[in-house]
């Protein structure tokens, strides 16, 4: 058999996406950050495009009709799938358009027209749907998310600060261990922290089994061990333990703890004038502490049931996630896309574009090198290939901001009862509802609520926030169905009102529900409760 490389002639009929609608997907995709970002970038390397520096309200008024200017604006094609697809230009969902270059075909593109007026805007499909506001307080400047420092990055900073008293020092290298090889170890540490400030065994596969990876330094292989919990810490070498208990003196208090009860006691020590009977709690009783056995541990400490309690109290100042409090996690600034605004007895959309997404146009300064005789080919095909990339972006930018209006109308008018009356009327919908309304695929509509964030009467909603899933109130076709964004609601509301001294079980909160006209199950209310609501079952929520 002869398995080498061969080659072959064949047919086959592909699809290809042309670069303007793979340039709509993915700025459909894009948060408003991001959108932002991208356009500034843009602007940047980009010589036809620029931002308007005069007011965006004094433009003239655009009375074309959308579908004059482009053919295929009312069409409804769609945009693929899977955007790692776009290779086989599996074409089954797309925004609207210009045809010519969807084609491909720059030839008919009337280039004069484009320069003529400095900005391609009011040739920007559905812009009758993007009409701004002329209100400039409703003109939002969305901020770039700031990234900090990392956790290692930051306990690393406090590591360059940290100098070792004479003593330890004086240990250290009574151990053969030089400073510079403890500063090593304790780096070594700060490396196997994970988010939440916990120090773990970082060398484990998918499974959790551990892999034991050899090293150079026998003190590294030891912290490993320790990290495995195959050693304790109070066996080990004097330089692990000390770089051990280095790391647990960085800020924020708790960090580098081996387990939470280490860290709520690592941040009880550090707390001046923490109640000793609180320590003594996390030190004896932590396991009668989790399980609230407050008699238990008052009987085992000699102290009465009140002073347990209000010891107990004390420990809702520890945190037990320090290491959020160093978190590289992005700031996730929310800023709507959309507000959804009360009009004439009735609820209308209106769509919110910054500045610079408003006044971005074409550089008129090119005019002359297109119409200039003496300008070399060379000149006007660079001209012309970054005119088009300029006007397929800022098409790219109006489609989106289309395409999302169009899904948020659609929600709207599913979800009237949301708007009208409260979160509590929130009515059981799915993506397909709102593809069948707007003619559009699952996927756009997908695509177009992750991230994109609408102002409402109640609060800023992401939009994918209004499909939810409902429970059926009985067995007969007809049978009503609740949301389980009402269902949530009303659990929630049971168990903030309960009495904390007897609080209420699942089924216990399943009985109240059905008193309110709402069925559900036990087990639907735990599974509510656990994994939506995070709320601790009910032996772990009595005081």
């Amino acid at each position: 058999m002869n398995l080498g490389m061969q080659a072959y002639i064949g047919q086959s009929q592909d699809q290809v996406l042309a670069p303007a609608l793979l340039q709509s997907v993915k700025m459909l995709q894009k948060t408003s950050q991001e959108l932002e970002t991208a356009i500034k970038e843009e602007v940047e390397v980009n010589p036809l495009l620029e931002v308007d520096d005069g007011d965006f309200d004094d433009l003239p008024p655009v009375d074309k009709d959308p579908e004059e200017l482009d053919p295929r604006a009312a069409d409804n094609d769609e945009f693929p799938e899977d955007i790692e697809d776009l290779a086989r230009g599996s074409l089954d969902d797309t925004a609207e358009v210009d045809g010519s270059y969807l084609d491909g075909d720059s030839a008919n593109v009337n280039w004069d027209s484009y320069l003529g007026d400095g900005t391609s805007y009011d040739d920007a499909p559905f812009n009758d749907l993007n009409a701004s506001p002329k209100d400039s307080n409703e003109e939002w400047d969305r901020p770039i998310k700031d990234v900090g420092k990392s956790l290692q990055e930051q306990l690393e900073d406090q590591l360059r600060l940290w100098s070792g008293t004479r003593e330890l020092l004086d240990q250290l290298k009574e151990c053969g261990v030089t400073e510079e090889r403890f500063r090593k170890l304790v780096k070594y540490l700060i490396n196997s922290i994970n988010d939440d400030g916990f120090l773990c065994d970082v060398n484990r596969d998918s499974e959790s089994e551990t892999m034991v990876v050899a090293s150079d330094d026998a003190y590294i292989d030891e912290i490993e061990r320790v990290l495995r919990k195959e050693l304790t810490l109070e066996k080990a070498s004097l330089p692990v333990r000390e770089a051990v208990h280095v790391l647990q003196s960085f800020k924020p208090s708790g960090i580098g703890a081996r387990d939470q009860r280490e860290c709520f006691l690592l941040q009880a020590y550090a707390i001046p004038n923490f109640p000793p009977l609180a320590i003594r709690i996390l030190e004896e009783e932590y396991d009668n502490l989790l399980l609230l056995k407050y008699a238990k541990i008052s009987k085992s400490l000699d102290v009465s049931v009140e002073e347990v309690k209000s010891a107990v109290s004390g420990l809702a100042r520890l945190s037990p996630h320090p290491g959020f409090q160093l978190s590289n996690s992005y700031s996730h600034v929310i800023n709507a896309d959309l507000k959804v605004v009360e009009k004439r007895g009735g609820f209308d959309v209106v769509c919110f574009k910054t500045k610079l997404q408003k006044s971005l146009r074409i550089n008129q300064t090119y005019k002359a090198i297109l119409t200039d005789p003496s300008a070399s080919k060379q000149d006007k095909e660079y001209v012309k290939a970054q005119l088009l990339k300029a006007t397929d972006l800022i098409k790219a930018v109006d489609n989106r901001f289309s395409t999302i209006e169009l899904v948020m109308r659609s929600i709207l008018k599913h979800q009237r009862g949301f708007f009208e009356n409260g979160p509590a009327f929130l009515k059981p919908m799915i993506l397909q509802d709102v593809a069948d309304d707007i003619h559009m695929a699952v996927s756009t509509v997908q695509r177009a609520t992750d991230q994109k964030y609408v102002e409402t009467p109640y609060g800023i909603y992401e939009l994918k926030q209004f499909f939810t899933t409902g429970i059926k109130q009985g067995t007969a076709p007809d049978a009503e169905e609740l949301s389980s964004a009402r269902i949530l609601d009303a659990i929630k509301t049971l168990i903030d009102e309960e009495d904390k001294a007897s609080p209420l079980s699942d089924q216990d909160i399943s009985d109240e529900l059905l008193k309110q006209g709402i069925k559900v199950a036990r087990r639907t209310v735990a599974k509510y409760r656990e994994k939506e609501l995070k709320i601790l079952p009910k032996n772990q929520r009595k005081l």
